[in-house]
């Protein structure tokens, strides 16, 4: 169904339905990303700048108390390379309220509420792969939050594989103290012309100290400590599961905008089949692992440190410059991140 037929029904049912019951919605993403890669000498990541912007317009039905059903498009253009239309529109139903949120359909990762690991979703598929296909449960309380979502990634067509993703985030507060966890498990099956299928699992259990708790004037002063666990099996060409993992130290700053955040990574290969490692097996690379290539490395560390101004205008207009250092054993890569992010809906024009 086209968008026009789809914005079409949206108005029939708006226009037919009790004015008491129901009112009108609509939001408008804008996203802005220059992102710079200078990774020559390593050997994990290679050299390339991104720069795009994205539209998403949405518009949609609400009703009762936290329902809503949006549609919308998701418009991309990669400088250089031209505008063109997402193969993919946005269409979903929602629910919130005070404690409690829910998706059903095609939806953006902004709804998101985990706080995930760089070792789960990198910055490159969080910006190119900008939206979830299946449906999420919410919880936010007084003590912590805890999500899980259902991503289908592909179904079994021709040479396409049949893949979905199920993954969680959860975080329970004690004072200055805390605990969570991330957790994914990703089923990459076969497809009518290709056999095999490969289980990846990744664990990330953590525990970490606030200082915010004791000093209020910084906007982000925390430790955390966690363990990266993953779990894979190559059905066809390993038949056995292997376990690498290894800990992770995760350090933020933050007062008036200026921000640290290192991330150290001291462990085993966590994309132990990024490159294909007995004759016939095939180069899996992204389309098994979602997280930066970096954590690839056999050299037994990965270090992340970004240094960043950040600051969000009342206009709902955030902003963020940061210089992002990567050492994986083998050099140093640099990487400068320039992103504005604009958020419009409804409410602010009352």
């Amino acid at each position: 169904m086209s968008v026009l037929r789809i914005a079409a029904a949206l108005a029939v049912i708006m226009v037919s339905w009790p004015v008491t019951a129901q009112k009108f919605l609509w939001n408008v993403d804008f996203d802005f990303r220059f992102d710079n890669k200078e990774y020559a000498g390593m050997v994990n990541d290679a050299s390339v700048t991104n720069f795009a912007a994205r539209l998403t317009p949405q518009v949609g039905i609400g009703w009762g108390h936290g329902n809503a059903i949006m549609a919308g498009i998701d418009v991309m253009n990669n400088f250089g390379a031209g505008t063109r239309l997402m193969d993919e529109m946005v269409l979903y139903y929602r629910y919130r309220d005070d404690k409690f949120g829910a998706f059903l359909g095609r939806f953006s990762r902004r709804n998101l509420i985990g706080n995930y690991s760089y070792a789960f979703f990198s910055d490159y598929l969080s910006w190119y792969d900008n939206n979830i296909d299946g449906l999420a449960g919410q919880y936010v309380g007084r003590y912590g939050h805890v999500e899980l979502v259902l991503d289908w990634n592909g179904m079994a067509r021709g040479d396409m594989r049949e893949k979905f993703s199920i993954f969680s985030a959860g975080n329970i507060d004690c004072g200055a103290f805390y605990a969570g966890y991330n957790a994914r498990m990703y089923h990459f099956a076969g497809s009518e012309t290709v056999r095999g299928v490969v289980d990846n699992i990744l664990l990330y259990p953590y525990v970490g100290i606030d200082f915010t708790h004791y000093l209020p004037s910084f906007q982000q002063m925390s430790l955390r400590a966690g363990w990266l666990q993953s779990l894979q099996n190559d059905r066809r060409y390993i038949g056995e599961f292997v376990s690498p993992g290894g800990v992770q130290l995760e350090l933020r700053l933050e007062r008036w905008g200026f921000g640290i955040y290192n991330t150290l990574y001291l462990g085993n290969n966590l994309m132990p089949y990024y490159s294909g490692t007995i004759d016939g097996q095939p180069s899996y690379s992204s389309e098994l692992y979602f997280g930066e290539p970096f954590y690839k490395t056999d050299k037994g560390i990965y270090n992340r440190l970004e240094i960043y101004y950040r600051h969000r205008f009342k206009s709902n207009i955030a902003l963020q410059v940061s210089s992002v250092h990567h050492y994986d054993g083998d050099a140093w890569g640099w990487q400068q991140k320039f992103q504005i992010d604009i958020y419009l809906f409804e409410g602010m024009f009352k």
